[in-house]
């Protein structure tokens, strides 16, 4: 019995040893967007971003291959520009924001494609709707803060129906188009 405990406690010794460490990284959001486009009366594009927002990405290598992404925006910050319709967009016709005051995504998968960009599978949980998506995330560069801290700029991108969302059901897509195009700028440090 001593040597089967010795020789589970050698296992799990040089199991948890080989183990990477991980690095948490999170939104600099002072410089980062997260924006959308909507098409409008299928003749131009309605622009918007969320501006209240966190995203943390925990990664045991630095390259975010089988990183685990976190992306959490408030619903009320909306920001078209324009403040009848933010409020409107706020309102129970589409996001509800009082009733879901939280847009969320978890990444399940995240695999490196051959160049600096990245394909992330993961939920996105939106209006009381948990659907499956994939985000195309490009790796722009890294750099060093001021205070000498690794930056990295990454670039998401994704779209996705709102109708799957229940977003606006009651709009019209000659009006508003189904399609929703996100775009978001972020830069994570370490």
């Amino acid at each position: 019995m001593k040597i089967l405990l010795f020789v589970f406690t050698l296992i799990s010794s040089l199991t948890f040893s080989q183990e990477q460490p991980s690095t948490l990284w999170s939104a600099d959001v002072a410089h980062s967007n997260l924006g959308f486009k909507v098409k409008h009366k299928a003749i131009s594009y309605t622009v918007g971003d969320f501006r209240d927002f966190e995203l943390s990405i925990n990664s045991a290598t630095d390259n975010f291959e089988n990183a685990e992404i976190k992306m959490v925006i408030k619903t009320a910050s909306i920001n078209t520009a324009n403040d009848s319709r933010d409020q409107h967009l706020r309102g129970a016709d589409f996001f509800d924001a009082e009733k879901y005051p939280e847009i969320i995504f978890k990444s399940k998968k995240v695999t490196k494609n051959k160049d600096n960009t990245y394909a992330v599978l993961g939920d996105l949980d939106l209006h009381g709707v948990t659907k499956e998506i994939t985000l195309s995330m490009t790796h722009n560069g890294t750099s060093k803060t001021r205070k000498g801290n690794e930056l990295v700029g990454l670039y998401f991108s994704t779209t996705f129906k709102r109708s799957d969302f229940l977003i606006g059901k009651d709009m019209p897509v000659t009006v508003v188009a189904d399609e929703i195009d996100l775009n978001a700028e972020i830069e994570i440090v370490k």
